[in-house]
């Protein structure tokens, strides 16, 4: 079996290791448009591993964090901490009342424990109605990001854009070049999830270019802070002692309602970045709410994707197939399973030799023209 898969990020190696489990002896070829695999959204992010706690607007990101947590410890527990105080303070002023918010957290049956808010860490502790104590994990993105990619026997094309995808016959375009054909193709992209799929079929997504500010903080390097739920921060445990800082007003650096438009500036992200006074204004924001000394180290920028309603803060993992196709929407990482199990679920290998036959193509046709007419 042939199995084409874009994108070399967190979830085009997972789905690529889960096919290797599945299908001993298949042959995978990954194409990611970066110079280096493993370098977006999927290992440069606020390092949660979430349970649920973030997300009480979107019932069912919270369903898809739960069910992938145990499975996601399993599986990649080497790479995660425990942090023992994880907090998350829900403000009297949120676009969630506390008591709907411990009320959608009980619904699902999630552990927490109730503090009162420390006058050391709030600046104005009053605003605060509850702080719960909750056993989400953090994610060591840095060693998750040196191990992964050995895990999985895929060949690796970096700095291979695909442009186009036709489903039918498993062949993609990069360039002026085809590869293929495949018997089946995962894009696993995750800034461009309608790459291939007919009009009815494409996700109504929206973009984002995103900020983290990576600082070593006068915060437990084993402790988590989070205010919900609205135009607030957090400030979550990353690796070697420091933490992330995040803001719902200044981590948006901008904002796509066209893929081509992110595309044309992501090669100069950290540069609008900087322009834009992201981090900064994060820090600052952050010690609007937090009694909290910080000496920034570095500055994460990274495509983010988003549905467009973005109703209830829905984060959902999704795929969606067309022919030879499968798309995912990629959203939490703790539901990366979801999608894996959906591909693998209807990945059969039966039916493969008849599609090589029925499809195949002849090396003279394989170019460009053989893709588009």
């Amino acid at each position: 079996m042939r199995v084409g898969i874009i994108g070399a990020g967190f979830f085009g190696f997972h789905i690529a290791r889960q096919l290797e489990r599945r299908y001993p002896g298949i042959d995978i070829e990954m194409f990611e448009k970066e110079a280096a695999p493993l370098t977006g959204a999927g290992t440069t992010n606020q390092c949660r591993l979430h349970m649920g706690f973030h997300y009480p607007r979107s019932g069912y990101t919270i369903y898809q964090s739960i069910m992938g947590f145990d499975r996601f410890v399993e599986e990649y527990g080497e790479h995660l901490h425990d942090v023992p105080d994880n907090l998350y303070a829900v403000r009297r002023d949120g676009l969630v009342s506390v008591d709907e918010y411990l009320a959608v957290m009980d619904a699902f049956h999630l552990r927490y424990e109730t503090l009162v808010p420390s006058q050391r860490l709030f600046r104005v502790p009053d605003e605060i109605g509850v702080v719960l104590r909750v056993p989400e994990k953090s994610i060591d993105v840095r060693h998750l990001r040196a191990t992964l990619a050995s895990r999985v026997q895929a060949r690796v094309r970096l700095g291979t854009r695909v442009d186009e995808v036709d489903a039918a016959r498993g062949l993609l375009r990069s360039g002026a070049d085809v590869h293929g054909p495949f018997d089946y193709i995962v894009n696993a992209s995750y800034t461009d999830p309608n790459l291939g799929l007919p009009a009815p079929l494409r996700f109504a997504v929206k973009w984002e270019l995103a900020a983290l500010v990576l600082a070593r903080t006068s915060l437990p390097a084993d402790a988590a802070v989070t205010i919900m739920d609205g135009d607030f921060v957090s400030v979550y445990p990353a690796y070697g002692g420091m933490h992330t800082l995040s803001s719902v007003l200044h981590t948006p650096v901008r904002r796509y309602a066209e893929h081509a438009a992110l595309v044309a500036d992501y090669a100069r992200r950290h540069e609008l970045a900087a322009r834009t006074g992201s981090a900064a204004a994060i820090v600052r924001h952050v010690a609007q709410h937090l009694r909290l000394e910080h000496r920034t180290r570095d500055v994460w920028v990274t495509a983010k994707t988003k549905l467009a309603t973005d109703m209830g803060d829905s984060r959902v993992t999704e795929v969606r197939r067309h022919e030879r196709l499968f798309s995912v929407l990629c959203g939490k990482i703790d539901a990366v399973f979801e999608a894996s199990d959906t591909i693998l679920q209807e990945m059969t290998w039966p039916s493969l030799g008849d599609w090589r036959q029925a499809s195949a193509i002849p090396a003279s046709a394989r170019d460009v023209s053989s893709l588009t007419t």
